[in-house]
């Protein structure tokens, strides 16, 4: 009895093109300037506990001093959370596909290819020039993150053109194909063009 072969991919006819290239372009977590304000933001919430510490104190209602001084404490949780949160967040940027790792508990991996990228952003707003700081941002035909954004990463510049360049190699150079389940006619599988 002949069982049937699974569908296996085919290179398109008459295509030679070399794989992109896997140099890595960056690996390693954003700049901690890119979530400065989630920083600012807790910062506050403790100056402002602090504030209404300082204004109950005033008062005079009888309220133990440590209790006060918990106030003050009030933005530390969301300034750990923030942290970890950052540090957590790693990128990995080679010449075929950018993939990004988040998570504090659990752990995922998203991966963009770079041949599904359209177009390729940059910008920088006033604080980010004050900081040194710039966004990529990636418009592709990915499912799972259609708009990936690159923020605080180092050399943020002449990442973006590196990046620019090897979408527009991805894009020349790796054809997606698509497979059809049956067999044709001299038994091999046919290719969708």
């Amino acid at each position: 009895m002949n069982q049937a072969q699974p569908p296996v991919a085919q290179p398109p006819r008459g295509s030679t093109a070399p794989a992109g290239s896997s140099e890595v372009m960056f690996a390693g977590p954003a700049k901690h300037s890119a979530s400065l304000g989630g920083y600012v933001k807790w910062g506050l919430a403790s100056a402002l506990g602090g504030a209404l510490a300082i204004a109950i104190n005033s008062f005079a209602w009888g309220v133990p001093g440590w209790m006060l001084g918990l106030l003050w404490l009030v933005g530390l949780p969301g300034l750990g959370w923030t942290y970890v949160t950052h540090v957590s967040t790693k990128y990995k940027v080679t010449g075929r596909r950018i993939e990004t790792e988040h998570g504090v508990i659990s752990k995922s991996v998203d991966s963009l290819e770079l041949w599904r990228v359209l177009d390729v952003k940059y910008n920088q707003s006033l604080l980010d020039r004050v900081l040194g700081n710039g966004k990529i941002t990636l418009i592709s035909t990915d499912q799972s993150d259609p708009n990936l954004e690159l923020h605080g990463l180092p050399n943020h510049r002449e990442l973006f053109e590196k990046l620019r360049d090897a979408v527009q190699d991805a894009r020349q150079t790796s054809r997606p194909m698509e497979l059809v389940g049956q067999e044709g006619e001299d038994g091999a599988l046919e290719q969708l063009a």
